[in-house]
C-alpha cells in the first residue's frame, strides 16, 4: 500500500506510520524547532503512528509558482543553510537510525531539500518539512540535491513549464543565487556534484525498496531506479552551460 494512502491531515495536524527512524527524527525536530527553525513541530509518537504540526506556508505542487525567481532561490539557499548550521548543537541520541546510511558527519543533512518540501510565502522559502530522510552528512550532499532541482537539471519542455521557467532558462544564474543564498564559499563542481547526489538517490531508494519501505519498494518494483539513470544522462548534457 501507498504510503500516501495512510497519510491523515486534521487542520494543521499530520498523522503517519511511524517507520524505525522516527524517534530520532523527532528528536532532531524539537531540537530545531525550540531554536526558532521553520520546521515541522514534533507533537507524539504511538506504537503506529507518529504526529506532527504542519509548517504554514505553500508546500508540495503550489510550491512551484513561488521558485521562480532568483531571490526565491536565493531564499532557498539561506533556509538550507540555517537549518545546517542548527543541526550541529543537536545531541544525537545513542540508538538514533537513519532511513539511510550517513554520508559524513558534518550536518545532520535533510535528505530531499527540494521546492515541494519547502513551505513558501510570497516568493520565499519560510519553512522545510518532509524530514524523514534526513542523515548525518556532509553539506554538499543537500546543497547537490537542492542544485538538481533549483537549477533546474531538466530541460523536458513540459517539466520547465509546470515549474513556470522557460526552455531557456538560465541556469547558471540560478545556481549563483543559491550558492550565494547558502553562503557557499568553496570551489565546486557543480555538475559532478550533482551527478554524484542524484545517483545517491537512486541508490537510496533501491536500499528502502529492498528492505520493504514504501513507497520505496512500489518504485523498484515497478522499475523506476533504471528509469531515473536518465537523468544522469540530462546532467551530464547540460556541462556546457555552467561556467565559473
Amino acid at each position: 500500500m501507498s504510503e500516501s494512502r495512510t497519510v491523515r491531515v486534521e487542520g494543521d495536524v499530520v498523522f503517519r506510520p511511524r517507520k524505525p527512524w522516527t524517534s530520532t527524527v523527532h528528536s532532531l525536530l524539537r531540537h530545531l524547532y525550540d531554536q526558532g527553525l521553520p520546521v515541522p513541530e514534533p507533537l507524539g509518537i504511538d506504537a503506529d503512528t507518529e504526529c506532527v504540526r504542519l509548517v504554514p506556508g505553500d508546500g508540495g505542487e503550489a510550491a512551484w509558482p513561488h521558485q521562480v525567481s532568483l531571490d526565491a532561490v536565493a531564499s532557498a539557499g539561506e533556509l538550507l543553510r540555517r537549518n545546517h548550521d542548527a543541526t550541529r548543537s543537536w545531541r544525537r541520541p545513542e540508538d538514533a537510525v537513519w532511513a539511510v546510511p550517513a554520508e559524513g558527519q558534518d550536518v545532520i543533512c535533510h535528505g530531499d531539500p527540494q521546492p515541494g518540501n519547502m513551505a513558501w510565502h510570497d516568493g520565499i522559502a519560510v519553512g522545510l518539512f518532509d524530514w524523514d530522510d534526513a542523515r548525518p552528512a556532509e553539506r554538499m550532499s543537500d546543497v547537490a540535491y537542492a542544485l538538481e532541482w533549483f537549477t533546474p537539471f531538466d530541460v523536458d519542455p513540459d517539466s520547465l513549464r509546470r515549474r513556470g521557467l522557460p526552455e531557456d532558462v538560465d541556469r547558471p544564474s540560478r545556481i549563483h543565487a543559491f550558492l550565494d543564498g547558502y553562503g557557499w564559499t568553496e570551489p565546486l563542481d557543480v555538475v559532478d556534484e550533482v551527478l554524484r547526489r542524484q545517483q545517491r538517490a537512486i541508490d537510496e531508494v533501491v536500499w528502502l525498496g529492498k528492505a520493504g519501505h514504501e513507497p520505496q519498494a512500489t518504485w523498484v518494483a515497478e522499475g523506476w531506479p533504471a528509469r531515473w539513470a536518465s537523468k544522469l544522462d540530462v546532467t551530464e548534457s547540460l556541462r556546457r552551460e555552467w561556467r565559473e
